[in-house]
């Protein structure tokens, strides 16, 4: 695994390459407060067919934060619309998880031609305004601080909270979380402002959705209904609709296999 440096609308956004250079794009986008490497157990398992790629969206990870709070849905999908344009990979395959699955609905409704095809993993296509609201009010408390790296792991949790992940593979999602800073103490790399949302609705865009679509419901989790998956996949032109069980949200921890399973049959299908 290499990273890649984008500039992309006067930030520097950092990529995760998992290899398979020269093949068609895959791009992975991570959900709300997560990072790229929320994918490190998904992303391996396709550098056979395609080049694999992870984007740390703007505040997230190891990408630069906007000086002013700019993290609307439009600032996100914008950052895609320039990257996709500029990468001279050709147009890819893009798999979201919630936050990123909504910023790829958007991406896909204004450039549906641009992409090969999307996979939306446990999002809807507006945004809940409780959910808004509840987020804020984390953004409006300091980030924490930590002793050591082993400290902010040992206090890293999730959100939502519920998971059937084991310790291990939180853990080691947690090492790549936190960042030093310069009096010695350990923080979370987030850029707390990404927590103000201004999410764009969808639902009337969803038609306008050409390219094969993938909306994967995980059974265990709240966000997304089977009501308004079925919902989703009856907007879309070219949807198609998969569960994956045993899981909460956060499915690349807690089903990792199952997702790839239905990953791998739906790039089947689009071949």
């Amino acid at each position: 695994m290499r990273q890649l440096r984008f500039h992309v609308n006067g930030l520097e956004l950092n990529c995760l390459d998992y290899g398979g250079e020269g093949k068609p794009p895959l791009l992975f986008l991570h959900g709300g407060s997560a990072h790229a490497h929320w994918w490190d157990l998904i992303a391996p398992a396709f550098v056979d067919r395609y080049h694999v790629l992870a984007l740390d969206q703007r505040g997230h990870g190891d990408s630069e934060w906007p000086k002013q709070w700019e993290y609307g849905t439009s600032h996100y999908a914008a950052d895609l619309e320039q990257l996709i344009g500029g990468w001279g990979l050709g147009a890819p395959i893009m798999v979201g998880h919630s936050m990123g699955a909504h910023n790829a609905m958007v991406y896909a409704a204004a450039h549906s031609d641009r992409l090969c095809a999307l996979v939306i993993i446990d999002s809807l296509p507006d945004y809940n305004e409780r959910a808004v609201a509840f987020l804020r009010t984390f953004a409006d408390k300091p980030a924490r601080r930590f002793a050591s790296i082993d400290e902010a792991i040992a206090n890293f949790r999730l959100l939502p909270r519920e998971t059937l992940a084991p310790r291990d593979i939180l853990d080691q999602v947690a090492r790549h979380s936190f960042k030093r800073l310069d009096d010695g103490a350990w923080t979370h790399k987030l850029d707390r402002r990404t927590l103000i949302r201004e999410p764009i609705r969808v639902w009337d865009d969803l038609r306008r959705i050409t390219c094969p679509a993938l909306v994967v419901k995980i059974a265990k989790s709240p966000v997304l209904s089977r009501e308004a998956a079925e919902r989703m996949v009856a907007e879309l032109p070219n949807g198609r609709l998969a569960e994956v069980a045993d899981s909460y949200h956060h499915v690349m921890f807690d089903n990792p296999a199952a997702l790839i399973a239905v990953l791998n049959d739906f790039f089947r299908e689009i071949k």
